[in-house]
């Protein structure tokens, strides 16, 4: 098809066939690691890592955790953190999915941990009571050890059940995302290729639509162009990230994400290059970039904060489900306090300065004695 007549860009999407016993073995695999770092004693828990992962693995992990490099490093800085704070944890998965991408075997999982928050983590104060801390990850699993995870961790929404919110309230709903309306999103069992396919490709075209935005204020004509009417289910569901919330329909995600978003970011943009997952695993599909995504900072609003004009980079999953014709389903990791914080917002350093108010020393005297020692953003 020539390029001037592929308007969604069809020709560049490359889909790699896969192995449905493969497939199906790396999810189990997977699900297997990630269960037995999560729910394994403390004592047992470098035993679990030195099962699971390689050992030169490459953690990256949503702020402020960051970038890790090596088994030693996710243990003290991850791992160990997460398991003293929910002592009991358990790990619930709502979405594994897998595929080849770039040559590489990848397994995506959504869910939530489970547990007893009893220790503070990462100056969250614990609540001794029950909290569940949203997962959303990729892994690429090699000579069946992980060498290379994103993982999305959902502080800002621990943060709110803690009783803490640093920011403006989201625009759509704070809640617990929902698992696929179908209960079918662990996917254990052989798919149809070519469906695996058309889900992925109705993702993409959906992406690419996306594109057309012309970076005008976003009114109606203008976000028509974009066309999304034609990709989405009328009543789809868009799982957002604390800070942005949920919403319904075209007109929710509109309304409480799209715009607010194209006026903070109207030059926003990527590509596939950025991306280190794009899958199809039957009617469901996976794509992710860590930073491909960047844009300018220049209209207000959103997050309740004025423009910057700083220039950020975003760290983004998206899990989706379709139909036999469109997304019925968005579930949507986003690193919003990385963001924030590159956008001047430090959110773990306003609740540590809040949170010193109530203590022994000053609000003044703390933010005296620690001047300089603040999380920077990583560049």
């Amino acid at each position: 098809m020539p390029v001037a007549k592929d308007k969604y860009f069809t020709s560049s999407f490359q889909y790699s066939p896969i192995d449905q016993a493969a497939n199906i073995a790396n999810k189990r695999r997977v699900m297997s690691i990630m269960g037995a770092l999560s729910e394994a004693s403390l004592a047992e828990l470098p035993e679990a890592a030195r099962a699971g992962y390689a050992e030169d693995v490459a953690l990256n992990a949503t702020h402020p955790i960051n970038e890790l490099r090596g088994i030693d490093a996710g243990l003290e800085q991850l791992w160990k953190p997460l398991r003293r704070a929910l002592p009991d944890m358990e790990r619930r998965e709502n979405f594994v999915a897998g595929g080849r991408y770039r040559d590489a075997n990848w397994i995506a999982c959504m869910g939530h941990y489970l547990g007893t928050f009893a220790q503070d983590l990462l100056g969250i104060s614990a609540t001794r009571g029950v909290v569940h801390l949203r997962f959303c990850e990729g892994h690429e699993l090699s000579a069946g050890k992980i060498v290379k995870s994103y993982l999305f961790l959902d502080f800002l929404d621990l943060m709110r059940q803690a009783g803490y919110w640093p920011l403006a309230p989201s625009l759509g709903r704070e809640m617990r995302w929902m698992p696929p309306r179908t209960l079918d999103g662990v996917i254990l069992s052989p798919q149809d290729e070519a469906r695996s396919q058309q889900t992925i490709e109705t993702i993409l075209k959906m992406h690419a639509a996306l594109g057309y935005y012309s970076g005008e204020a976003p009114t109606r004509a203008v976000l028509d162009e974009m066309e999304q009417a034609r990709h989405w289910h009328p009543n789809f569901m868009w799982y957002g990230p604390a800070g942005i919330g949920t919403t319904r329909g075209l007109k929710g995600y509109e309304d409480y994400h799209q715009i607010p978003f194209l006026v903070a970011f109207p030059d926003r943009g990527g590509s596939a290059q950025g991306h280190f997952i794009r899958i199809g695993d039957g009617y469901y599909a996976v794509t992710g970039g860590w930073g491909y995504l960047r844009a300018t900072h220049t209209g207000g609003e959103l997050f309740g904060l004025a423009p910057t004009g700083k220039r950020v980079r975003m760290r983004v999953m998206d899990f989706y489900r379709c139909d036999d014709a469109t997304i019925v389903e968005n579930w949507i990791p986003i690193d919003v306090p990385h963001l924030l914080l590159q956008m001047g917002v430090d959110v773990f350093g306003r609740m540590r300065h809040q949170h010193r108010q109530q203590g022994t020393l000053s609000a003044s005297d703390w933010l005296i004695h620690h001047r300089g020692t603040e999380v920077s953003p990583i560049k």
